[in-house]
């Protein structure tokens, strides 16, 4: 009678250990090439923050000017009771009396902007009349509430001083977005305004 032998399942083969002495070295070695990196990650963050941050596009810029611009005039557009606005002929819209504000924070100090690279930081306001102080108050209480109802951190603007014009009336600001908003007396006129400023941005200068 025959007998079929097969033979014996082979078995996996046994993994050769890592020697301790072989991880550490291998550790030792990683660690110093990996904080090396971080250092240049951090040294090229640093650099691009002391410069006055990354450079945007001109497109990218506009688009800033066109989105704080936006937040005044939405700003504006949602004050209760509703104000007039100061110094306007009828029909005047909130885009063509919109007051472009100078900066002169945003400026490149220390040399960085080179080419073609300048830097700018968008403000806009309105000069607002409400029928009086009254309707000023309570535009600003209105407005402080919806904001808050948005979740929106308020703070208050301290009225000008005795003898100042619009002393007396204080003012609210807030930040959406990046864009400061606020609603307060002009300090030199006194005069109720809406001002929208943006942040300071790097860019490319031209139509790109």
């Amino acid at each position: 009678m025959r007998t079929d032998t097969h033979p014996a399942p082979a078995h996996p083969a046994t993994p050769t250990p890592v020697s301790p002495r072989r991880f550490r070295r291998t550790a030792l070695i990683g660690l110093p090439v990996l904080a090396l990196v971080l250092l240049m990650v951090f040294l090229a963050q640093a650099c691009e923050s002391m410069a006055g941050g990354r450079v945007h596009s001109a497109l990218d810029y506009r688009r800033h000017v066109a989105r704080t611009k936006q937040a005044g005039m939405d700003t504006v557009g949602r004050l209760r009771p509703a104000p007039a606005l100061a110094g306007a002929l009828p029909g005047a819209t909130l885009e063509g009396t919109a007051q472009e504000e100078g900066n002169s924070s945003c400026v490149d100090d220390l040399g960085f902007d080179e080419g073609d690279v300048t830097r700018g930081r968008p403000g806009f306001s309105w000069r607002l009349r409400f029928g009086d102080s009254r309707g000023y108050l309570t535009a600003v209480e209105d407005l402080r509430a919806q904001w808050k109802a948005q979740g929106l951190t308020v703070t208050d603007v301290p009225p000008p001083d005795r003898g100042e014009p619009g002393e007396g009336l204080p003012g609210v600001r807030t930040t959406d977005h990046g864009i400061e908003l606020s609603l307060r007396r002009d300090w030199y006129t006194g005069n109720p305004t809406v001002y929208a400023n943006g942040t300071c941005m790097r860019h490319h200068a031209g139509q790109g």
